[in-house]
């Protein structure tokens, strides 16, 4: 009876949840935002191929990742060779680990000590989606206080 009762409140949370977001729902890896929230909360949203990803040099646990830049989505318009300095997504999920070679969606949140979104192949075009449904309402929408940048 128990299993019963946690799997239809939590299926009750989700559809709220859902009902909330506009029916768009948080976007993967946004620790439960909005989309219109993950993209105000984001300084970069690119889609490229990774020219290299290397340790930083300025600070441990950090990747630079240089991105031949495809398609920028925020801000809408870009070098087309960008470096990033971000948090490596490696240390905490092996199938994360960013290669030069792969193309993919980075998108770098505001919070300097969180970890950027990466996404490649059938993720990176729902993400994809998803960020350009939301880039209206992310220039209305400020960033909460959980995910705005800490100085860091």
């Amino acid at each position: 009876m128990t299993r019963i009762r946690t799997a239809v409140i939590g299926l009750a949370v989700g559809t709220l949840a859902l009902s909330a977001c506009g029916g768009e729902g948080p976007a993967e890896a946004d620790r439960g935002q909005t989309a219109a929230e993950w993209v105000a909360c984001s300084t970069t949203m690119v889609i490229g191929d990774v020219a290299s990803a290397s340790p930083s040099a300025r600070h441990k646990g950090r990747i630079a990742v240089t991105v031949e830049a495809t398609e920028w989505l925020k801000p809408a318009h870009g070098d087309r060779r960008i470096t990033l300095d971000v948090v490596d997504p490696g240390v905490t999920d092996a199938q994360r680990k960013v290669k030069p070679g792969q193309h993919l969606l980075i998108a770098v949140p505001e919070r300097a000590s969180l970890e950027p979104g990466v996404y490649q192949g059938d993720q990176l075009q729902l993400e994809r989606r998803r960020i350009k449904k939301a880039l209206q309402a992310a220039k209305a929408t400020e960033c909460p206080s959980p995910w705005v940048s800490s100085g860091a």
